[in-house]
């Protein structure tokens, strides 16, 4: 199917979708047309990111934002275009739409994997501030050898143990949030020594 054939129905289906909404008719065949479209929109985002065209793969990264978010094929079509795609412009589209699609821990591994890789700094920037955004503890490693990289641009590596220093900081709170709201006596005592080891961390 042609990806304007396939617009087409996408557009056609939500209307549909719309008006049965109105009636009062929501139903079983309504959930499954939704499944439907979002099944379109995965063959129109994924056939777009193969296009030769930079601009065409620019169109599927937008294509790819409106698929649902569990969205497995195009996780692994958007985490293979920030790693290969040779335009700058389509792999930075694709790093922030991987925001959507960083549902589990596993996706978000392979989202700090991709930061060293890269050749442009400015990617490698994006990706940074994405994998802090996301509040995955296991960035901080990550961070961590990017800030020790010598062969990398110094920004990036500037970058990288300035976000990992909030990365540590945003850890640390969740530590003490969960000790001091589990209901069991948190000493004062306590307390000085975790922020102790905080300090070492940093």
């Amino acid at each position: 199917m042609g990806v304007a054939a396939a617009a087409l129905l996408i557009g056609l289906g939500l209307g549909y979708a719309v008006s049965s909404q109105k009636g009062g008719r929501e139903s079983t065949e309504i959930a499954q047309l939704r499944g439907e479209v979002n099944g379109m929109r995965e063959l129109v985002a994924l056939s777009l990111l193969r296009q030769q065209s930079a601009s065409e793969r620019l169109r599927g990264v937008s294509w790819a934002n409106q698929v649902e978010s569990s969205d497995g094929q195009v996780l692994a079509a958007l985490l293979d275009s920030v790693n290969h795609d040779p335009n700058v412009n389509v792999r930075l589209a694709a790093a922030d739409a991987l925001r959507t699609f960083a549902m589990t821990s596993a996706a978000r591994t392979e989202i700090a994997k991709a930061i060293t890789p890269q050749s442009a700094p400015l990617v490698q920037i994006a990706l940074i501030d994405l994998v802090v955004d996301l509040k995955d503890s296991a960035a901080v490693t990550e961070l961590k050898q990017v800030t020790a990289d010598g062969s990398l641009n110094p920004s990036v590596r500037e970058r990288a143990a300035w976000r990992s220093r909030g990365c540590n900081e945003f850890h640390f709170s969740q530590i003490y949030g969960l000790l001091c709201g589990s209901g069991d006596a948190y000493s004062a005592g306590a307390r000085a020594s975790a922020t102790t080891d905080h300090s070492a961390i940093q």
